[in-house]
């Protein structure tokens, strides 16, 4: 077997661990990828969030509920503080901070949890403030904390309207807030609707909209 072949295996199988809540597992195989060179980000990106892509999956088709979800989340998080340590880059290496919520009205957390994973395996410093959240709240951290990019997810096309509530509210109240949006019920269309920056599909096309947002920040702040 090619290394090649050899660390799509290992990837996969981390993957399988996610999705099968196998925790007793995930040390050895995250400690097997180490041992075989595999880039700890890779391992992050490519077996553990992308089995965790695919529990949202299940869950989204009612195969899974939200205590095998529960149960899957555990053994990412148990691979991510094995991993953490490991990964290239430190904290905030982008220079930028991003304040992520589900719109007020929405539970659902899987994805936008997983962008935010993903996010900071890139190197953002990223603020969560959890589901069901209102303009205001996007206001207030904002004034509190301070943030360069507002990235919203909604997994409903009756919450549509909550989004577009946020980017009006935080932009009455700020002049160079950026907006990243995604989610079930988002099209490239939609997000140019609403007034968004930027779109992505899924985890990983949200990190490169985001990195590609943070390069227009710091340009825009050397004019």
């Amino acid at each position: 077997m090619s290394d090649e072949n050899k660390a799509e295996e290992i990837l996969t199988r981390i993957a399988d661990i996610v999705i099968k809540y196998d925790e007793e597992s995930i040390d050895a195989a995250c400690k097997e990828a180490f041992d075989a060179g595999i880039d700890p980000n890779d391992v992050i990106l490519y077996g553990l969030a992308r089995g965790m892509q695919r529990v949202g999956i299940l869950y989204d088709g009612q195969e899974y509920g939200i205590p095998e979800v529960l149960l899957c989340a555990d053994v990412l998080n148990r691979g991510m503080n094995i991993l953490k340590p490991h990964v290239k880059g430190s904290a905030n290496s982008m220079n930028c901070k991003i304040v992520i919520g589900t719109v007020e009205g929405d539970i659902h957390s899987i994805g936008k949890n997983i962008v935010k994973l993903m996010l900071e395996v890139g190197g953002f410093e990223v603020v969560d403030l959890g589901e069901d959240v209102t303009p205001d709240h996007f206001v207030t951290e904002l004034k509190k904390n301070s943030g360069d990019i507002v990235a919203l997810s909604t997994m409903m096309t009756t919450t549509l309207m909550s989004m577009k509530k946020i980017i009006d509210e935080v932009n009455q109240n700020f002049t160079e807030i950026l907006f990243l949006v995604g989610g079930a019920s988002v099209t490239r269309d939609t997000a140019d609707k609403l007034g968004a920056d930027g779109f992505a599909v899924n985890a990983t096309e949200a990190v490169e909209e985001a990195k590609k947002m943070a390069l227009t920040i710091t340009r825009e702040q050397h004019l």
